[in-house]
């Protein structure tokens, strides 16, 4: 297992986490953030949450500090979340009311809340990054080399090059190539993933390509594949 440092951003450019990860995820030392931006967790993360660390409130104070426990689901639909287990309780001016070892109920619509202490409230809480409900790459490796990449229609074309070019690709890949003609063309992208390059070929279709490499893929899982690689995630 190999960990990475990255960091994972909203779709609307919003940090969410910065740490380490594993096939994308936060695995390791690292911090995740609420949507107002304030620290929410910081200590060791597994896939399913903070293992040992601390859990801020909005104003910036300490709620919890101790240990995490993978919380397990009985049956499906039951919510997958790490709980706080073992550690001290904190109320939002920072004064302790409780340390000792915490436990859990499943409320409405199987949100876990802490039992005790019962001031405690909900696991997680608002504004708190979802990472469970994200889709993530199904694994963590470099996929560099050349790619072709199917699109249908001008609109969807043009999208696509202009994320390649927001990540510092040229068009520079084919003879008698241009951006536009990439745009206008119906044959699929040829992309050079380790030297940033694209263009295309006027004779090679997407048959003709996957007989050809082997790698030819949607607009979409490419973008995934490529974004994986990188220390910035978008989700």
């Amino acid at each position: 297992m190999r960990e990475v440092w990255k960091k994972i951003l909203s779709k609307d450019g919003k940090l969410m986490y910065e740490g380490f990860t594993y096939r994308g995820k936060p695995h390791g030392a690292g911090t995740s953030y609420y949507e107002s931006g304030s620290k929410c967790q910081e200590g060791v993360f597994d896939e399913k949450g903070l293992v040992y660390g601390r859990e801020y409130y909005h104003n910036g104070n300490v709620r919890f500090e101790g240990a995490y426990k993978s919380n397990k689901p009985m049956a499906e639909g039951e919510f997958d979340v790490n709980y706080p287990s073992f550690g001290s309780c904190c109320d939002e001016d920072g004064n302790e009311f409780f340390y000792g070892e915490l436990t859990l109920y499943l409320g409405m619509l199987d949100k876990p809340f802490i039992k005790t202490p019962e001031c405690y409230g909900p696991v997680v809480p608002v504004g708190a990054p979802d990472f469970k409900a994200r889709k993530w790459p199904v694994e963590e490796k470099r996929h560099l080399g050349i790619y072709y990449v199917r699109l249908r229609g001008k609109k969807k074309r043009q999208e696509f090059v202009e994320f390649l070019e927001k990540n510092g690709f040229k068009c520079n890949m084919c003879d008698d190539t241009t951006r536009e003609s990439t745009i206008e063309s119906k044959f699929p992208i040829l992309v050079d993933s380790e030297r940033k390059l694209y263009g295309h070929l006027h004779t090679v279709t997407c048959a003709g390509a996957a007989a050809s490499l082997g790698r030819v893929f949607p607009a979409s899982i490419f973008i995934d594949m490529y974004e994986s690689t990188e220390n910035i995630i978008i989700i």
